[in-house]
């Protein structure tokens, strides 16, 4: 393993761009050197929280050759342009959810990565805390048995001053979709990834009723998965004061209960066979109603986590926790949900493979 540092560059000074500057401060061997953004001067306040230097553009900063690694922390639909840039500048590359707003832009930029021979890496943190990885490695083992139903409810609050705050926020060109797209996809991911297995066929609904904006704040899905096993989709973001967001999974032997950030429940009908995941029945695991209310609100560990991935994955030359491959799987499942709104019929996600 190489013990060279990893020097960090980010596009996009947002919120995004905190958690991500955050997170390369907080990873040994990793250095943010420089930041750019569309709005100079929140480049210029997040370089300066963080010791780093200013570039004007995304260009500057990809032509330095004191930069190996950049994350892509701009809205959304920006994602698959700036990474391939990225990838042709030779920096390795960790794209904020979701990894691109399309598939044929999220698979030119996983082509763009391979040919490069670069890293790519896709911040979708909730599969980095150790409950949840003890939780699916069990479920890999059969605690379950065989998987027959699962489900994510993601009741959140985004008021109307949030989506007026960037003229991105909201649109179909640069959110790519609203509740599902932007919101619950982290939970969408950690459903497919739990399941692990394919969905094979959508049914769903959108619709916009508390928000001037392009996008849904309301979508309810129905899922079939390629074993059998059936699933559900509820997101919105227009319910006050907002509320922790839950997965569950269940299988003929046994269930698990996410809320919020913490296992709640998880029992089999054979506790002896596989060690359980801690349960969590309190403290700062827990939420109350208005967890859901804030983007602000996400703690900074799961970023960290996945930069300390990130980093150990170049100096081992290994896969990143999350691959664009894998971060492809919710994104084709989101777009077939979006599919299924607009045509009245079921979908068929192009998933493109079973998860690693």
């Amino acid at each position: 393993m190489s013990s060279a540092e990893i020097r960090f560059g980010i596009i996009g000074a947002g919120v995004a761009g905190r958690y991500h500057a955050q997170a390369i401060v907080q990873t040994p061997g990793a250095r943010l050197v420089a930041v750019c953004a569309g709005r100079p001067e929140r480049a210029a306040a997040l370089a300066e929280a963080f010791g780093a230097s200013v570039e004007p553009n995304a260009e500057a900063l990809l032509a330095r050759n004191d930069i190996d690694a950049v994350c892509i922390c701009t809205p959304s639909g920006q994602h698959a342009a700036q990474g391939i840039a990225a990838a042709h500048a030779g920096k390795h590359v960790l794209v904020e959810k979701p990894i691109a707003i399309t598939l044929a832009d999220a698979d030119a930029l996983i082509d763009a990565c391979r040919a490069a021979g670069v890293h790519l890496g896709v911040a979708l943190q909730r599969r980095t805390d150790p409950e949840f990885r003890a939780a699916r490695d069990a479920i890999a083992a059969g605690a379950l048995g065989r998987m027959v139903l699962g489900a994510i409810t993601i009741p959140y609050l985004r008021t109307q001053a949030y989506y007026d705050s960037a003229d991105w926020r909201g649109t179909w060109a640069l959110d790519g979709g609203g509740a599902l797209m932007n919101q619950g996809i982290h939970l969408l991911d950690l459903l497919l990834w739990l399941m692990d297995d394919d969905v094979v066929e959508v049914q769903a609904y959108t619709t916009t009723l508390a928000r001037a904006i392009e996008v849904e704040d309301c979508v309810s899905a129905a899922l079939r998965f390629a074993g059998g096993a059936l699933g559900s989709i509820a997101a919105t973001t227009a319910v006050a004061p907002g509320f922790p967001h839950r997965v569950e999974v269940y299988g003929t032997h046994g269930g698990l209960q996410i809320e919020g950030e913490a296992i709640v429940r998880w029992e089999t009908a054979d506790e002896s066979t596989v060690s359980a995941p801690r349960i969590a029945t309190g403290g700062a695991g827990r939420q109350e109603a208005g967890a859901g209310a804030l983007p602000t609100g996400i703690s900074a560990l799961g970023h960290t986590r996945i930069l300390h991935d990130f980093v150990a994955a170049i100096r081992d030359r290994r896969a990143p926790l999350v691959t664009g491959e894998e971060a492809r799987r919710a994104l084709s499942v989101a777009l077939a949900v979006y599919e299924s709104a607009r045509t009245g019929r079921a979908a068929r996600p192009k998933m493109g493979g079973r998860p690693a």
